[in-house]
């Protein structure tokens, strides 16, 4: 195994049987790139192919910070709509794209049967939507990105609590740039750069700046 993973053992919340998984060790990593749609890129793996949780045993699957987040109707969800199905697999150890692909499309759909805030389908597609660009796909990486957009959207005018409001509205901005939506873009973008907590977000702050200034030439 890659020498950056190393294995954990969870218990599952929705069959309750235990299970191994796998994880990153960022502090070893190297970054060679960051995008401005927040990708960033390291020397040797690609970190985000590892936030979705799946589990073997019952085929339940969520990104690593709301694996827990399950309600009992979520449950019943799951076990009614995937388990009953389910063949069991692998999902620990190294993860090519299609793996991850798998795991976030897993996930995407649990998201779905135990109604899971409009933010976390936004981060789920825009992941999907990078795993389709590292494998050259851009009619689907277009299309998760729109859907990634739309849910972003949502989850700002629905003013769901979220823990980084200005990074929300700069993906906004982001992502309508990215499709060709250049008078969206910028004013999302303005909205970032008047941001009344901008002082704490210099870095976001600066990426709106260049991108605002980019489609202004």
């Amino acid at each position: 195994m890659n020498t950056y993973l190393y294995d954990v053992k969870t218990k599952c919340p929705v069959c309750g049987r235990e299970f191994t998984y796998t994880k990153v060790r960022m502090s070893h990593l190297k970054v060679l790139e960051r995008r401005k749609d927040l990708y960033t890129k390291y020397d040797g793996i690609d970190p985000f192919f590892y936030d979705p949780i799946v589990c073997p045993n019952c085929g339940y699957a969520a990104l690593s910070d709301v694996f827990n987040n399950i309600s009992d109707e979520g449950k019943k969800e799951i076990l009614s709509k995937i388990t009953t199905n389910w063949t069991k697999r692998k999902f620990s150890g190294e993860r090519t794209p299609q793996k991850a692909l798998e795991s976030y499309l897993l996930s995407l759909y649990c998201s779905q049967l135990k109604n899971d805030k409009d933010i976390i389908f936004a981060k789920t597609c825009l992941r999907i939507a990078w795993i389709y660009n590292i494998l050259n796909d851009s009619s689907n990486e277009n299309r998760y990105l729109k859907i990634s957009l739309d849910m972003y959207k949502k989850a700002y005018e629905g003013f769901e609590a979220y823990d980084g409001e200005i990074q929300l509205i700069y993906m906004i901005g982001e992502l309508n740039k990215i499709l060709g939506y250049r008078d969206e873009a910028l004013k999302w973008f303005n909205k970032v750069i008047n941001h009344p907590d901008r002082k704490n977000h210099s870095l976001i702050v600066n990426y709106a700046k260049d991108e605002w200034q980019s489609l202004k030439i």
